[in-house]
């Protein structure tokens, strides 16, 4: 636990026991977490996600006086969180991911092999919708371009899934793998290093490319919007719902569906394609 966890647990904490009028922790059930909460949810118009960080504040507070003994039944347990309203992905168009492309090449990198680099980093982003975490853990031999297959390795739930890496993205892999052979006496085990160094990049060293090409264009992005762009162009383009589930990772395609609501495109092909009168 953060000492910023802490702090905010005791300052909740304390707004109830001022609430309750009682110094005693035993005193508190769950009628009256849930007067305060309501209360205080109407009196200071809580947004959904205040509600369930002051609920789960309060919920780490009561298990933690139930395991030293203070007292015998957590009264949170049976408060349910309320629901948050689902945000639509923040995405960009496919000019706007266009255009990154062409800033990233034409940024003034310090070397040509860093230039090469970023390219394919955000190309492959915009490309497969990879995770941060699973473009940084890619391996020279997760890349099969006599298939044209990416194996993602223990993406997130710790499962492998194979997706397919798109022409465009096969050429840019191509001519990045001759850039390497040309700067690099011995191949590194990971795809993308340090120029210097066989090492992987952090993820502050792919944020801070992105920063950096984010100044240049004046488009606001980060690695995980490239992931949600990808998605929706791959649904303007029309891309069966269900296949993009498996080549995103996702377990349901619930999740998926969510791209639908951002991609405009898809809609009016449809809506343009309807007979209406």
């Amino acid at each position: 636990m953060t000492a910023y966890n802490y702090r905010a647990i005791v300052r909740n904490v304390c707004s109830l026991m001022d609430y309750a009028k009682t110094e005693n922790v035993k005193k508190i059930d769950e009628g009256i977490i849930r007067t305060f909460l309501s209360d205080m949810s109407e009196q200071r118009a809580w947004a959904p996600k205040t509600y369930r960080t002051f609920l789960q504040n309060l919920t780490t507070f009561f298990k933690w006086c139930q395991l030293t003994g203070v007292i015998k039944k957590n009264p949170t347990e049976n408060i349910q969180k309320p629901k948050l309203p689902r945000r639509l992905p923040r995405t960009l168009t496919k000019d706007k991911a266009l255009l990154i492309l062409v800033h990233t090449s034409t940024y003034p990198w310090r070397y040509h092999l860093e230039q090469v680099r970023n390219e394919t980093i955000i190309a492959t982003f915009l490309l497969t919708g990879l995770r941060l975490k699973e473009l940084i853990n890619l391996k020279v031999y997760d890349v099969n371009l006599s298939n044209n297959e990416l194996l993602v390795s223990e993406g997130k739930g710790g499962k492998d899934r194979i997706i397919p890496i798109h022409p465009r993205l096969v050429i840019i892999l191509r001519n990045y793998f001759q850039e390497l052979k040309k700067h690099r006496k011995k191949q590194s085990t990971y795809l993308f290093t340090g120029v210097h160094s066989d090492k992987p990049l952090a993820s502050k060293n792919i944020q801070e490319i992105c920063r950096k090409v984010s100044n240049a264009s004046g488009i606001k992005f980060t690695p995980h919007m490239l992931r949600h762009t990808f998605a929706r162009l791959s649904i303007d383009a029309d891309l069966n719902l269900y296949k993009l589930k498996e080549i995103m990772g996702h377990n349901h395609v619930s999740t998926t569906q969510v791209y639908l609501s951002v991609s405009t495109e898809s809609i009016k092909k449809s809506f343009n394609s309807l007979s209406l009168l």
